[in-house]
C-alpha cells in the first residue's frame, strides 16, 4: 500500500522513503544511459559495432565460447554471428581455436589485442570503482550486490518476456 513502510506502519518518513525510492530510480536511468553511452564510444574506438562489441564483451567470460553458445548469449542467429565472429577476427579483437581433440569443435575467444584493449580501456575504470567501494562497509556492499543481482535477473526475465511476445 503506497505510504506503508517496509513492517507495515504509515509514518513520517514514508513519503522521504518513496522519494528515495524514486531518486533511485531516477540514477539508474542514469547509469543505463551512461553505460550505453561508454559502449558506443568503446566501439567507436574500437572501430567495431555495438552488436560485435557485445560479442567481444560475451567472450571474456569464464570459459571460452562456441559459436552456438555465443549466438545463444547475444540473442542472436548462428548466421549473424558468424558473421560478427568474422569481423572481430578481421580486427584483430578475437580468434577461433580449433580443439585439439575433436577437429570439428571451434571456440572463439578473445585475442592478445582483446586482452589490451581490455586492459587500457576498462582496467583504470575497475581500478577507481574498487577503490571507490573499498570506502562502504561490508554490509552495504552486501546489499548493493543483492540488488545487481535481483536487477540483473528482472532484466533478463523481462527481456525473456519480451522474446516471447509478452
Amino acid at each position: 500500500m503506497a505510504g506503508q513502510e517496509a513492517g507495515g506502519s504509515v509514518g513520517p518518513g514514508a513519503d522521504a522513503r518513496e522519494q528515495v525510492i524514486e531518486e533511485f530510480g531516477h540514477v539508474m536511468q542514469e547509469f543505463q544511459r551512461s553505460s550505453d553511452t561508454l559502449d558506443q564510444r568503446v566501439a567507436d574506438r574500437l572501430g567495431l559495432n555495438r552488436t560485435d562489441l557485445r560479442c567481444l564483451e560475451l567472450l571474456f567470460g569464464p570459459k571460452p565460447m562456441s559459436p552456438g553458445e555465443l549466438a545463444a548469449a547475444a540473442g542472436m542467429t548462428t548466421g549473424g554471428v558468424t558473421t560478427a565472429i568474422d569481423r572481430l577476427e578481421r580486427s584483430g579483437y578475437a580468434t577461433r581455436i580449433r580443439d585439439a581433440v575433436d577437429r570439428r569443435r571451434v571456440t572463439v575467444e578473445p585475442s592478445e589485442k582483446g586482452y589490451a584493449m581490455v586492459a587500457e580501456i576498462f582496467a583504470p575504470i575497475a581500478q577507481e570503482g574498487a577503490e571507490y567501494l573499498r570506502t562502504l562497509d561490508t554490509g552495504t556492499l552486501t546489499r548493493m550486490t543483492e540488488f545487481l543481482r535481483f536487477a540483473t535477473r528482472q532484466q533478463h526475465d523481462h527481456a525473456e518476456q519480451l522474446a516471447q511476445g509478452r
